[in-house]
């Protein structure tokens, strides 16, 4: 009796894993501590269903870091501050370097965006010190670095 209830239990796990990931891709941390506060009793148990869920491919942590950096970086976030949310999702760091490339053009882009959509209406040639600072701030606080928000700033100038 105990081993079909522990069955049942395990099934019970593994559906509420999978219902997750079928709304989004989840971290295994995610999903490992999720599962956690839903089935606090089978806290042991939650592993070796994380890792048959992985070798399924139903759960994968650079698909997560890839999918979770598009999804930022469409929605106007910095290489920097992604990095940061990715380490607190439990992503590793190579995973992080792999998906999160700094280099890459794309973020400039971004940024020229981020900047564009923020001094909407204003002329960015004209703008005085104060307003260059609080747009400085701004993609700052975005996750972009000085050195890229200065370049914009300073190539805007030369236009």
């Amino acid at each position: 009796m105990t081993e079909e209830s522990d069955k049942a239990l395990l099934t019970a796990l593994r559906r509420a894993a999978m219902d997750l990931l079928a709304r989004r891709e989840h971290s295994r941390a995610e999903l490992d501590t999720k599962l956690a506060r839903k089935f606090p009793d089978l806290h042991a148990h939650i592993s070796p269903v994380l890792d048959q869920l992985e070798q399924d491919a139903l759960l994968s942590d650079e698909r997560f870091a890839e999918a979770y950096t598009r999804y930022r970086r469409n929605r106007g976030v910095g290489p920097l501050l992604i990095r940061q949310e990715l380490a607190g999702k439990g992503i590793s760091t190579a995973l992080i370097g792999a998906s999160v490339d700094e280099g890459d053009e794309q973020w400039r882009e971004s940024l020229k965006d981020v900047l564009a959509r923020k001094s909407r209406g204003l002329d960015m040639r004209s703008l005085d010190n104060r307003t260059r600072q609080k747009l400085f701030r701004f993609a700052l606080s975005r996750g972009f670095s000085a050195h890229d928000i200065s370049r914009a700033l300073r190539s805007d100038l030369e236009l």
